[in-house]
């Protein structure tokens, strides 16, 4: 699979057409459907009408930009209109919305196709990649491996191309950890810049919706399309390189209780930003270093999670037949939150956020691995899949954003890293993402199985 900017040319060259981008990508989702399980939905039909009309368009002189006849695939926990839209649960198997959310509208607005609802974790309650119902999304670099969740299949739709790129939410990481397992970018915004309206939600304290892409470029395309951010243009600096741009390494928090491999790709990472004319120091965020033990994050997202599906789930004559094991626990767990304890990690959220940006007007970015140990089996421990959050909740909790892409790699399988920056400065984490990937090799790197493409960058 091309990648946007790729198709956009051939498109605009005449040596592609939209529906020739469409059938080449529903070709693939559909033979690698088998063994990854990717989507719960594939929407072949609709999605070659909407690529014929995006043809006509085009010969007719309408250009939407670059995203027209771009094939994406959308997480299955947006709303689309005449679509069945699952969250991945069986309670909602056949819920059928009336209207598209707003990043759904948007990127269709934008000349995107669709050609799928992907596979999540329930209600997008975990990082594991496992669905009871619809069955566990695998990893297109070693299928025993997961595949990170909750945005489990757009993200590994992506690394075995069959999309350029896709949608997902992130809570406590379920679009950067996916993005880590699987070698891909994934963003989660600046809280508010997308419109999550339409999307189910799993916290409304954390939820944001973002893209996944195998390139910085594509999921800045992307973020361009959905974001309410009229004025900015996220490509317009992103190839300004990183000299003189400041990395912040945070003292007992970014290196701390790592796998050896994590460290040393880390530590490579760090060296090549600073061959780069970065200026890489230490800093020190106390809060952020107590984060990691603190207990806030989950007192509020389960607090909120019971809020949302409470009423239904103890509604539901056989809760436990209904919903999967995750989703049930938290939903127990939440109504015992109190609302004190609820208030009382809201504060603490909102020290440790105005914390983080304290430290960030003296940097330009902060860096962290995407997760403390390479990319775990499937079938391991869930206390492991708890473990995969210690750089990502906390980052959670502040509200920045954060973008993870591949820096290195462990056992044949992808390594991540994130990038942290001040409210509002996407634009700069493409910038230096940017700078790491043009001066770097890891982004081209392909699962076995999944050969570069010719003409791939």
């Amino acid at each position: 699979m091309q990648t946007i900017e790729q198709a956009a040319r051939a498109l605009r060259r005449g040596e592609l057409s939209c529906v020739d981008l469409a059938r080449r990508s529903l070709g693939r989702v559909e033979a690698l459907q088998p063994s990854l399980n990717a989507f719960i939905t594939v929407t072949r039909d609709a999605a070659l009408a909407s690529a014929e009309a995006l043809d006509r368009e085009l010969r007719a002189g309408k250009d939407r930009g670059p995203l027209h006849g771009i094939p994406i695939a959308i997480k299955d926990c947006f709303d689309t209109a005449g679509v069945r839209t699952t969250v991945g649960s069986r309670y909602f198997a056949d819920r059928v919305p009336q209207a598209d959310a707003a990043a759904v509208e948007r990127l269709i607005a934008a000349g995107a196709v669709i050609v799928g609802k992907t596979n999540l974790n329930e209600l997008a309650a975990g990082t594991s990649g496992k669905n009871a119902f619809f069955g566990d999304v695998c990893n297109p670099w070693a299928l025993e491996r997961s595949p990170g969740g909750s945005s489990s299949g757009s993200a590994a739709a992506v690394a075995a191309a069959a999309v350029p790129a896709g949608i997902g939410t992130d809570c406590g990481g379920s679009i950067r950890l996916p993005a880590a397992c699987t070698g891909t970018v994934g963003l989660r915004p600046t809280l508010g810049l997308v419109p999550t309206r339409g999307a189910y939600p799993r916290c409304f304290a954390f939820d944001v919706a973002g893209p996944l892409a195998g390139r910085v470029r594509d999921c800045a395309l992307l973020l361009q399309a959905m974001a309410d951010a009229p004025d900015e243009d996220y490509l317009a600096g992103i190839e300004a390189g990183a000299a003189g741009l400041r990395i912040g390494v945070v003292e007992g928090f970014s290196l701390h209780g790592v796998d050896p491999a994590i460290r040393l790709a880390m530590e490579r990472a760090l060296e090549h930003f600073a061959s780069l004319g970065a200026v890489v120091r230490q800093v020190s965020v106390p809060l952020l270093q107590r984060a990691a033990e603190s207990t806030a994050f989950f007192d509020i997202l389960l607090f909120e999670f019971n809020r949302i599906l409470g009423e239904a789930f103890r509604a539901a004559r056989e809760p436990d037949e209904v919903f999967g094991a995750v989703v049930c626990d938290n939903v127990r767990r939440g109504a015992r939150i109190a609302e004190a304890d609820y208030r009382r990690a809201m504060a603490e959220r909102e020290a440790l956020a105005a914390a983080v940006r304290a430290a960030l007007r003296e940097l330009d970015v902060l860096v962290t691995p995407a997760m403390p140990m390479p990319t775990p089996r499937r079938d391991a421990p869930a206390e492991h899949f708890d473990a995969q959050r210690r750089f990502m909740a906390p980052i959670s909790m502040t509200g920045l954003p954060a973008l993870v892409l591949p820096c290195g790699a462990a056992d044949a399988l992808p390594l991540g890293m994130q990038l942290v920056a001040a409210p509002g400065a996407e634009a700069l984490l493409f910038r230096i993402a940017r700078a790491y990937e043009a001066t770097t090799e890891w982004h081209t790197r392909r699962p076995k199985s999944q050969p570069l493409g010719r003409g791939s960058t």
